[in-house]
């Protein structure tokens, strides 16, 4: 079996190079990119351009490469994103801290001294006085002029050595074309800096932006000033504001307190008012039932009063009827005056008979008169009953004045007929009594001239 496959030519790391930036550097020695070195190493690189230092490699990633070129696991561990950026330490998980940290010194596998303090770069070296940063750089520098070796180079070291030769011709002759153009940009950048003009170009350009700085500084500062005295201002006005504001909130907190006292005293106004109202409206309803009940039973007095005339005016149909039939009786009377004498006598005691009726009539006229002043005093009790539920009751008033008008018509007309009844009856029994009289002359007449003639003769 033959040993790994060892690189011809790479280059040594430098100190304080990436992992990244070491691997970058032996691609361009082959004239390759990362991507097919990676493919070569036999893993993906998970960089990508510009140079990712937030990636932590994996343990496939060092020991290939350490494989392939000699160098060790740990310095290329240390050489790795997360081990020579002390932030980023996390990031890996092959990363030694602490007390694992080997020495940097080449070759050398012995311990890092630990740091005194917790703060501040770690030391990198052992406690080797040899081991330092000087004789690492120093020892790093001569392992990267001495081109690596391997078996195979041992057995044809003509070969091997015209191959390196070929290699490194290829790559000073491109050294040698980086470097020319590198000094002739280093030419032109260094006439540039010598050249009078652009320096005084810089120097106008520079004196052009400082005064041009200065002009906006004063601007700035005139305008901060006058911001200032505007914000002074504003801050004077906003206290006299916020004074007047103070006053105007003390008044209306003020005149808040007399309002709300003021609304205090109307709400307990307001609260008797609607007591009132609430009593006034019971005693209104309790008025309101009584008058129904006064005008229900004035009512039915009223009716009672109708009924009464009613019978008045029955009673006054039954005089003038029975007036009627004295004067028929009358009327008869004289008839049979004319043709007898012996009659008369029953026509006087039928006057008398009639005069008995009169008197009786006489008494029921005032049997009439005594129920027309009642019916008079009931009007006018009526009247003041009206008068009281006119006042309580507007509907009622109108009612009641067309039944006491109505009332007293009736009885105005009932007394006029009934005195003009009694008034007839008197000329009649008068005229009754002259003709009874006129009649019992004429019958004694008769009588008497018999006796006068016969005497005469």
């Amino acid at each position: 079996m033959t040993g790994p496959r060892r690189w011809p030519v790479h280059p040594a790391p430098i100190d304080g190079e990436t992992f990244y930036s070491w691997l970058r550097r032996i691609a361009a020695c082959y004239s390759t990119d990362l991507t097919l070195l990676g493919d070569d190493l036999g893993f993906t690189l998970r960089w990508r351009p510009p140079e990712d230092i937030d990636a932590a490699a994996t343990s496939a990633m060092i020991d290939v490469p350490a494989e392939r070129t000699g160098v060790t696991p740990d310095r290329l561990r240390q050489m790795d994103a997360a081990g020579w950026v002390p932030w980023r330490r996390d990031k890996s998980d092959e990363v030694q801290q602490g007390a694992q940290r080997t020495c940097r010194f080449p070759g050398c596998v012995r311990a890092a001294v630990s740091a005194e303090s917790g703060s501040g770069r770690p030391p990198e070296y052992c406690d080797d006085d040899g081991h330092n940063r000087a004789a690492g750089w120093r020892a790093r520098r001569r392992l990267a002029d001495e081109p690596s070796r391997n078996i195979e180079d041992e057995k044809r070291p003509v070969d091997a050595a015209r191959q390196r030769a070929g290699e490194l011709s290829g790559q000073i002759t491109g050294m040698l074309e980086q470097l020319g153009q590198q000094l002739t940009a280093l030419k032109e950048e260094l006439q540039t800096v010598a050249d009078p003009d652009a320096v005084e170009a810089q120097i106008e350009s520079v004196t052009t932006e400082a005064a041009t700085q200065v002009a906006a500084a004063t601007t700035r500062t005139r305008r901060a000033e006058q911001a200032q005295r505007q914000a002074d201002a504003e801050r004077l006005e906003a206290d006299a504001a916020a004074t007047e504001a103070s006053e105007l909130a003390d008044q209306r907190h003020a005149d808040l307190t007399v309002t709300q006292l003021e609304l205090g005293d109307r709400e307990h106004a307001l609260d008797q008012v609607t007591a009132e109202l609430v009593a006034v409206r019971s005693a209104a309803k309790a008025q309101n039932a009584q008058a129904q009940a006064e005008l229900s039973r004035l009512r039915e007095q009223l009716t009672t009063v109708r009924t009464r005339l009613g019978e008045a005016e029955h009673e006054r149909d039954d005089a003038a009827a029975r007036a009627e039939t004295a004067s028929a009786a009358w009327a008869e009377a004289e008839e049979r005056a004319r043709g007898a004498v012996a009659r008369a006598d029953d026509e006087a005691a039928r006057a008398q008979r009639i005069e008995t009726d009169l008197a009786k009539i006489r008494d029921q006229l005032d049997q009439a008169r005594t129920a027309k002043d009642t019916l008079r005093e009931e009007g006018r009790s009526l009247r003041e009953h009206l008068a009281t539920a006119i006042v309580e009751r507007d509907a009622a008033r109108a009612n009641a004045r067309r039944e006491r008008t109505h009332a007293d018509q009736r009885i105005s007309e009932l007394s006029t007929i009934s005195d003009q009844q009694i008034a007839h009856l008197r000329d009649g029994a008068a005229e009754l009594r002259q003709e009874v009289r006129e009649q019992r002359g004429r019958a004694d007449r008769p009588l008497l001239d018999p006796t006068s003639a016969s005497g005469g003769d």
